[in-house]
């Protein structure tokens, strides 16, 4: 039996909100779409397939959508009566839009996207991010060269890759880097004063009531640092003493690898 759901969708005949429903599900991981049924998934009486009916939908299809959607077409036997199935696939370049607006499937029903998702899924699409664009009127001269230094002797010290020249062919090696252009992802990390982005922190007695709390701002690697100090100064500390000599060993309320943090912190580990 077929039911509507993220992938399938029933209607009557073709109208526009067909075509809305396949620009949606382009943008998402295809789906197909019956035509003659009700929304309980039955033929419905006065439908019909005329000779140039398919051809037809075929070019509305296209011609009203960008990119333009090729739509698999066929004719199906439900309970004894012929409806057409269209058919897409997730389509490689993303979004699609439908006389100029954006949907995507979720669940069972078309979301229209908002301009921050259309901007996301475009990203998404061509297998970019934020953080590899350049960052909007910085240069070399805004990175901090004893961070980058420091980096980059922490990743070589842990033996995962090794990286030779200096620290300007390093960051272009990581992509960080466009010629004298600095990335986004380059400005968070080795950024000289703040990137103006915060991390903000804080300690709940109920979910109302904040007894503590403290905003964070500096690079990325200085936030995660910072964000563990804060955490650590949080939870309860127990002792333990023990053995000949005696020996103390801290106790924390909650595993530190959990918070994934060393207190040496020439042996932090940072993705």
């Amino acid at each position: 039996m077929i039911i509507e759901n993220q992938y399938t969708e029933f209607k009557s005949s073709f109208n526009e909100a067909v075509i809305e429903t396949l620009c949606a599900f382009v943008n998402a991981k295809g789906g197909e779409v019956y035509i003659g049924l009700d929304d309980n998934g039955n033929p419905v009486s006065n439908f019909s397939i005329g000779k140039e009916t398919i051809q037809n939908w075929i070019n509305e299809v296209k011609n009203k959508t960008q990119p333009s959607i090729i739509a698999d077409i066929e004719v199906v036997i439900v309970q004894g009566k012929e409806v057409a199935r269209l058919r897409v696939n997730e389509f490689p370049v993303k979004p699609v839009s439908f006389k100029g607006r954006y949907y995507r499937r979720i669940n069972n029903s078309n979301h229209q996207l908002s301009a921050i998702e259309i901007t996301n899924l475009s990203l998404q699409s061509l297998q970019l991010s934020w953080d590899s664009y350049p960052a909007h009127g910085k240069s070399l001269a805004d990175l901090d060269i004893h961070k980058v230094n420091a980096f980059f002797e922490r990743v070589n010290s842990m033996g995962r890759f090794m990286l030779e020249g200096s620290w300007i062919e390093k960051l272009h090696k990581l992509k960080l880097v466009q010629g004298a252009v600095i990335t986004n992802a380059a400005w968070l990390l080795f950024a000289k004063e703040s990137t103006g982005y915060n991390v903000h922190l804080g300690r709940l007695k109920t979910p109302s009531m904040i007894i503590d709390d403290k905003m964070l701002n500096g690079t990325l690697f200085d936030m995660v640092e910072e964000t563990m100090r804060y955490i650590i100064g949080q939870i309860k500390v127990a002792f333990e003493i023990k053995g000949m000599p005696t020996q103390r060993t801290e106790i924390f309320e909650y595993p530190l690898p959990a918070s994934r943090f060393e207190r040496d912190s020439s042996q932090c580990h940072y993705p």
